[in-house]
């Protein structure tokens, strides 16, 4: 299918109580080293969320504009825009530009790809196209697409700056939430960045593993997403993984030459799986050295921060780590030692370790015109880069139609190669998952014929 869906509005909205001005936010490190980053897209799918009776569409948008205004005046910096130029660092102005409302209509059914929405081919027209961020006065956006069989498309566009992964589902679940009627988060979300300060002045006091400060032209090749990355090879499949098959693998590890006395966690054996999976896949020599990448939140753990970050702390607070390991011991060792890897990296996050790296990266001069451009130190050939959705309140969005029948986070070529999403169903809680995978054609093909994958998950 292509030019399946049609637009027919579009308008800003804005808070529906204004924002006191001036009203700056101060960003710190880990959200300056966002700014360059592409946009992300989300799609919610909602059957049958509105009726046949004439102007069910229309009251249901005119009610989304209005609960929209509402969760703006807590989550106020949504409806700001980053300022950059012209300044030795970057801020956040909460100026109430808005959020870009979009109404449109999908020659389409959900019916027309089964009984889910899993497969939807149209996902590209579910948000806007572009993807890179060339003006930070383009975002954010929201798109209602209204499907011929009464379900409608809730796609979101937004960045890392304001939000994290945490914050931006607690975002929807309070927007719906007020939809219903229901009063505003209590206590309200905080934008205050300062509690992930670098240090006066800065003390580097543990070796900085995870980035590397390089040359702007060379940034984006450095971690991974260069214009080579951007393929029509890539080829994009999605894994199940149930309850029962989650438990085996879990006892699989506890049971193998590497075991570490505990009982790995479901993120840690999901890890080792994609991990060992995909750099068989990639049949690497020997030699490579492959990293697995994944994000570290100061809010987890409880070593992390000193004093704690506050639960409804929205900023981004996640730092990303790069877990290296020969090729040779992935291939060629039993799954419980990439397990054990992941287990003793993920207790190794410590207060020490995020704020080594937040002040390695002020000492870099981050944000600040002419300096290097911080990067994730990796190379996308021998990377598998995760994202782990499953503990989020992905499904705990209801704004009156019942709760969706599937989320997707659209995948597009500038993720690069080796992206693994670990997705919450709908019905199986954090025991179960969705694992979304992004390789190239070849390194693909030969995924799907690994035993290993095949023993602990089934191809949807």
């Amino acid at each position: 299918m292509c030019n399946v869906v049609h637009v027919a509005s579009v308008c800003t909205i804005v808070p529906v109580i204004p924002t006191r001005q001036p009203c700056t936010l101060w960003l710190c490190n880990f959200q300056i080293q966002l700014l360059s980053e592409n946009y992300l897209k989300q799609v919610y799918y909602f059957p049958e969320a509105v009726d046949s009776s004439p102007g069910s569409f229309d009251r249901l948008v005119t009610s989304l504009k209005v609960s929209l205004s509402q969760v703006l005046v807590p989550y106020y910096p949504i409806a700001g825009r980053p300022r950059i130029a012209g300044l030795d660092r970057p801020v956040l102005e909460c100026n109430d530009q808005g959020v870009e409302f979009v109404v449109a209509f999908a020659n389409a059914s959900f019916h027309d790809w089964g009984d889910s929405m899993k497969h939807c081919s149209i996902e590209h027209e579910l948000n806007p196209a572009q993807t890179e961020i060339t003006d930070h006065e383009n975002f954010p956006q929201l798109k209602v697409t209204k499907f011929r069989c009464g379900g409608i498309a809730l796609g979101l566009v937004t960045t890392h700056i304001v939000t994290d992964g945490s914050s931006i589902f607690a975002f929807f679940k309070a927007w719906s939430d007020i939809h219903q009627g229901l009063p505003p988060p209590n206590p309200p979300p905080s934008f205050d960045s300062s509690i992930l300060r670098a240090r006066d002045p800065p003390s580097i006091k543990m070796p900085i593993r995870d980035y590397v400060a390089v040359a702007p032209s060379l940034a984006q090749d450095h971690s991974g997403k260069s214009g080579e990355d951007i393929s029509p090879k890539y080829h994009v499949r999605a894994f199940h993984m149930s309850e029962l098959q989650l438990s085996h693998l879990r006892h699989e590890i506890a049971s193998g030459p590497f075991s570490y006395g505990s009982f790995p966690t479901s993120f840690e054996a999901a890890a080792a799986l994609v991990w060992k999976s995909i750099t068989e896949a990639r049949d690497l020599v020997d030699t490579a050295i492959a990293t697995f990448v994944y994000s570290g939140s100061a809010k987890a753990g409880k070593n992390r921060r000193h004093p704690p970050i506050p639960d409804e702390y929205c900023g981004t607070s996640a730092m990303t780590l790069v877990l290296p390991c020969p090729a040779r011991d992935l291939k060629n060792k039993h799954i419980s030692l990439a397990a054990r890897l992941v287990h003793d990296d993920i207790r190794a996050i410590t207060h020490e370790r995020f704020q080594s790296t937040i002040d390695w990266m002020e000492l870099e001069g981050i944000g600040s015109p002419g300096r290097k451009e911080i990067a994730v130190n990796m190379r996308a050939e021998m990377a598998v880069y995760s994202v782990d959705l499953v503990t989020f309140p992905v499904y705990d969005v209801d704004f009156g139609w019942g709760r969706p029948a599937h989320f997707s986070l659209v995948l597009e070529p500038w993720y690069g190669n080796g992206v693994v999403v670990f997705l919450p169903t709908a019905q199986g809680g954090t025991r179960e998952r969705r694992i979304v995978v992004m390789l190239l054609e070849d390194e693909m093909k030969r995924l799907l014929r690994s035993e290993l994958l095949a023993k602990f998950a089934t191809l949807e």
